[in-house]
């Protein structure tokens, strides 16, 4: 655990030790845990949970805070003894273990918070286990409850802003006091909010329709933080990094001129909107930046479902096969969401949705059961019509189109066939192969930010993939799985060579395989929820007040 000092407090404020602990996740496709044993060094965490950095940060300067993440360290429960104030986040997959830290927590004398997503959506579950909860942001909350226990005042159970939090005042988080070498990836957030009404998501909701940003300057000291701390990649978490594009724009400049002052130190990923297709300039900029993938949540391609649901912005204009290619040749890789289970969805939405995954090209396809989160539209409508079921914890609600449990078989058998090995692998060489414009923008911003790679660097980097390529067969042979390590060297001579000067190089290559191996293991393996996530059989979801609703 790290310790940032800060000071002995202000007048009449006494000192507190603060201590705050993020739970560990299950695996699940966002974690890439099946990939990390191949990475160098001591990585144990893809991302960096931004909650932790970012609430040390609002600490008054009478507080001294240690960040425990279980995620790269266990958890000295003995050692929490000697804290003033112990708090716990987390979002609705950590929830079991939540609950089981902050059961042991009631054993100390420390005054234990909890907050987060989770929390704020499922509050009445934690009024037994810990003595104050923050609902909702905590921006102006957080630092107020630690400057009233400082002065011995009574605090209350229960905190929510009566306003939204204004991103320009929010400080840089204090990624100094996490133990950065055990990540493989920052995260930073410039906005919240959507200008979208999607009723599934919970994001307008929780943060509003109108998107608030931080400056361009506050971004720079937060790239700047993240960098000293030595990270090399980054990502922007924002639910919809091109709300606001004018501002983003303002930023992407800001981001460039950084960029190229210090090198290009930071390859950085993002979240967007499909419309973003229809901003070539964004698209340059963005590209320019070092940003090199973009996450796009498709969600169907049915448009009575995005209708259904309100997806507008997905089928206005352009098929979004289209615009994915027009993203794609603008020099950005493609992630994308998936959802099965709207109410205009039949058993035949499975084919429709592999055919749509393959004709575009994504192989990073993430697929998700519809889930009624509270707060929602959809939750909302849901209650009215009598169709929510917390019978089954996979499936809360009645679907109409098809039973829960063909709903569950569909979406099961959907997953293993887009990550079968042959699949997963040709559209992966197909997208890239297939993609003349994406393979000329990366190589003309290679060339360009001095990154290109000489002969030597080349050579050394095809002996480390063959090296890494050795371990990999090891590891599918060691579990049984033989067969996959033959059909990575099948795809490679099959798939990939034949292409000539198309093809994947090889450390590229070997990595997608390492990718594969994650997926296949997911895909394969745990029960899931939304986006793969893995979610506890006996979890109560939701208050017991929405229950009976």
């Amino acid at each position: 655990m790290e310790i940032c000092e800060s000071g002995a407090g202000e007048s009449g404020l006494r000192p507190l030790s603060v201590c705050l602990i993020n739970p560990r996740f299950e695996p699940s496709y966002w974690g890439y845990d099946h990939v990390l044993p191949f990475v160098g060094g001591d990585k144990r965490c893809w991302t960096v949970t931004g909650a932790l950095p970012a609430l040390a940060a609002l600490a008054p300067p009478h507080c001294t805070v240690e960040l425990v993440d279980e995620n790269v360290e266990e958890i000295d429960f003995a050692r929490l003894a000697r804290f003033d104030v112990i708090g716990v986040t987390g979002m609705v997959v950590q929830a079991e273990r939540m609950k089981a830290i902050l059961a042991r927590l009631r054993e100390t004398e420390a005054v234990v918070v909890v907050g987060g997503p989770y929390v704020s959506v499922a509050e009445s579950q934690f009024a037994a286990l810990a003595d104050v909860r923050f609902i909702g942001e905590a921006e102006e909350t957080w630092p107020a409850f630690l400057e009233a226990l400082a002065r011995r005042e009574p605090v209350p159970e229960r905190y929510e802003q009566a306003e939204r939090t204004d991103m320009a005042r929010v400080p840089p988080p204090r990624y100094d006091l996490l133990k950065a070498d055990r990540y493989m990836m920052a995260s930073l957030q410039f906005s919240r909010g959507c200008p979208f009404r999607c009723e599934f998501c919970d994001i307008i909701t929780i943060f509003g329709r109108r998107p608030r940003l931080k400056t361009p300057e506050q971004m720079l000291a937060e790239f700047e933080a993240v960098r000293v701390a030595g990270f090399r990649t980054c990502f922007l978490v924002d639910d919809n990094f091109i709300g606001n594009k004018a501002k983003a724009k303002e930023l992407l400049h800001a981001l460039i001129g950084w960029q190229k002052a210090n090198g290009y130190p930071l390859d950085i990923t993002t979240e967007a909107s499909i419309d973003l297709a229809d901003d070539a300039e964004m698209i340059d900029l963005m590209r320019e930046a070092n940003i090199l993938s973009v996450f796009i949540g498709i969600e169907t391609p049915r448009a009575a479902s995005l209708n259904e649901v309100r997806k507008i912005q997905n089928v206005r204009g352009d098929p979004m096969i289209a615009r994915l290619r027009r993203i794609r040749d603008g020099g950005l890789q493609i992630a994308a969401g998936f959802i099965v289970g709207f109410d205009n969805d039949d058993e035949a939405i499975f084919d429709e949705q592999a055919a749509f995954i393959e004709e575009a090209a994504i192989a990073f396809a993430l697929v998700a059961v519809l889930t009624p989160i509270p707060t929602t539209p959809l939750y909302d409508r849901l209650v009215r019509e009598g169709r929510l079921d917390f019978a089954d914890h996979e499936v809360i609600f009645r679907p109409k189109g098809m039973s829960r449990e063909a709903l569950k078989r569909g979406y099961a058998a959907l997953m293993r066939r887009l990550y079968e090995p042959d699949a997963f692998l040709a559209r992966a060489l197909g997208g890239y192969a297939g993609a003349h414009g994406y393979r000329a923008a990366r190589r003309r911003h290679a060339e360009a930010t001095g990154r290109r790679p000489g002969p030597l660097a080349r050579a050394r980097a095809a002996v480390g993939a063959v090296r890494l390529a050795r371990r990999l067969v090891r590891t599918v042979r060691a579990e049984g799985l033989g067969r996959l390590g033959a059909a990575y060297f099948g795809a490679w001579w099959r798939l990939n060579r034949p292409l000539g000067r198309a093809r994947m190089p090889l450390p590229d290559f070997v990595g997608l395989c390492l990718y594969h191996w994650h997926f296949h293991r997911i895909a394969n393996g745990a029960r899931r929820g939304a986006f793969g996530a893995v979610l506890p059989a006996d979890l109560p979801l939701f208050d017991q007040d929405a229950r009976a609703a």
